[in-house]
This record gives structure tokens, C-alpha cells and sequence, in this order.
């Protein structure tokens, strides 16, 4: 019967760790598999070589002469396979691609992926910004911050946070605009929409609902105009909740309609599915996930 080398040299692998462990228990340990899983192994081992590696009358590990010879020709090899693979996977390097829309990394994500730079100073970050559709893998891409939901069930999703949508304006511009008391009347103010929000639902409190599908003064795909306009008593802002956090809390900007809620939008990070993850991708994931909490609050 033919022998399969792959696995042969899998199961050596695992031979010379139990020699180096000096024990099945201790083995199975840093293997993180079940004692009796190492033990099946090595019994397979020994019928793939027709021959009797191991001791097992004893309490303590005794080779076989067959054993020990087996031990010394593959010990130096395995040693240099494991050592090499360690350097290959512990060590946080090379370019990481990123997509993001644009508003987002520069108004909120940006100093996190500073501090993620000088923490890792051998991972180079590449980040696109963009708010249209892209084809992740066709442009490489490593990791993607998006809104809402992903319909590509390829991509593994996790959440950072949710942001909470409403409608702003500045004190001069409702001082000078008719009284608005309900969202239908919408029409009748300077309105302006962003990226990638154009059309939205709103709810009150007590459960009445609206959608706005009007004209806007104003149409644009970035947040930070979008808020410097609102701020110039340019019109009502459709608008995260996070991104006007500092003109709300300098009365720069009000709340327009309070008991009217708009919607949801989650972010989430976006990474390919893969049986071994890049270290420089499994670091970003952590280290946002590990910031998120802070910066959605």
C-alpha cells in the first residue's frame, strides 16, 4: 500500500515533540490535543513503519532502539521547521490594505490606525478611501470598514458600534427658518443630505413613523463639509449622532425634532475568511475591536 509522505512527516513531527515533552501528558499539552489523540498518532506511526517506537510498560517515555534512531535522524529538522515557522508567524510585518469611506477614517477611525502604526512601526498601512463599491479581493484589500449590512457571506463581519442618526441645525439657521414641529414639513427647509444616506426613516417616540424622499439645498459624500455647512446655518443636517459630538457640546449645532428618532447604521470591520489569518490582519482586527468601545460611546 502506497504511503503518504505529508502525513508521515506529520506524525514524525508529533513524535519528536513527545520525545522533547518527555511525556504523552505534557505533549498533548503544548499541542493542545487530547492525550488520547497523541497516543492514536503515534500508534499509527509505528504500524505506517512497521516498527515499535515506544515503551509503554513504564510510567516514564522509554524509546525502542528503533525509536531512539528514528528521534535523533529528525530532531534537528523538526527543530529548524518549528523555529522557522515561529519567526514566520510571530513577527507583525508588511503592507496591510485597508478600505474605508472617507468620512469615517478621518473623523473617527484616524487615530486609532495612527496608534496602531507606532505600535507595529514593520506594518505598512495602505488605506483606501472611497465611497463607492469596490471588489475587496480584485484590489487586495486585507480588511474593510463598512456600514450596514454585507450581503457577501464570504467576509467574516465584526461590529465596532452603532451610529445613531438624527436631524442638526445651528442656532442661527432655526433662529431665521419657520417653526418645524413635525417631519413632513421638511420640504419646506433648506435641506442637507450625505453620503450615503440620501433618503431616510424617522420615528417618534411614540411610534409613528416617516420617510423623506424630498429635494436638499445641499448633496454631498463627505461628512466633514457636510457638518461645516450645517454649522454656516447652511440647513438641516441629516446626520450621525458622533460625528456632530463637539459642535453639539459647543452650541455650535442643535438638535432638530428630539423626539424623532432616525436610523441605525452599524460598523463593522470586514475580513476574508481564511484557515490562517495574516498576523498583521489578526493584530488590526484586536486592536480595533479593542478601541471601538471608546470611540462609539
Amino acid at each position: 500500500m502506497a504511503r503518504c509522505v505529508g502525513s508521515e512527516l506529520q506524525l514524525i513531527h508529533l513524535f519528536v515533540h513527545l520525545v522533547n515533552a518527555g511525556g504523552f501528558s505534557q505533549a498533548a499539552k503544548e499541542l493542545c490535543m487530547p492525550i488520547a489523540t497523541v497516543s492514536r498518532k503515534i500508534t499509527k506511526l509505528e504500524a505506517l513503519l512497521d516498527t515499535q517506537l515506544i515503551m509503554r510498560s513504564t510510567r516514564k517515555l522509554r524509546l525502542t532502539e528503533e525509536g531512539s534512531e528514528l528521534f535523533s535522524r529528525y530532531q534537528d529538522a523538526v527543530a529548524h521547521f518549528d523555529s522557522c515557522n515561529d519567526n514566520r508567524v510571530e513577527k507583525p510585518e508588511g503592507t496591510l490594505r485597508i478600505a474605508a469611506p472617507v468620512s469615517i477614517t478621518s473623523m473617527i477611525f484616524i487615530g486609532v490606525i495612527n496608534d496602531f502604526s507606532k505600535a507595529y512601526p514593520d506594518i505598512q498601512l495602505h488605506i483606501t478611501q472611497n465611497n463607492s463599491t469596490i471588489d475587496l479581493i480584485d484590489e487586495g484589500v486585507d480588511v474593510a470598514i463598512v456600514g450596514g449590512a454585507q450581503p457577501d457571506s464570504s467576509w467574516v463581519s465584526k461590529s465596532l458600534g452603532v451610529l445613531d442618526y438624527g436631524l442638526y441645525a445651528s442656532p442661527g439657521y432655526l433662529a431665521k427658518a419657520q417653526e418645524l414641529t413635525h417631519p413632513s414639513q421638511l420640504i419646506e427647509h433648506s435641506l442637507i443630505k450625505v453620503w450615503p444616506l440620501f433618503n431616510w426613516s424617522m420615528k417618534h417616540v411614540d411610534g409613528e413613523g416617516f420617510y423623506y424622499e424630498g429635494p436638499a439645498k445641499l448633496t454631498l459624500g463627505d461628512l466633514h463639509g457636510a457638518i461645516k455647512a450645517t454649522v454656516d446655518d447652511g440647513g438641516i443636517l441629516y446626520g450621525p449622532e458622533l460625528f456632530v459630538k463637539p459642535e453639539l457640546a459647543a452650541g455650535k449645532l442643535l438638535r432638530v425634532l428630539p423626539c424623532w428618532r432616525g436610523e441605525q447604521r452599524r460598523i463593522s470591520l470586514l475580513y476574508h475568511q481564511r484557515s490562517q489569518q495574516p498576523l498583521k490582519v489578526k493584530l488590526f482586527i484586536e486592536f480595533m475591536q479593542q478601541k471601538a468601545s471608546c470611540l462609539f460611546d
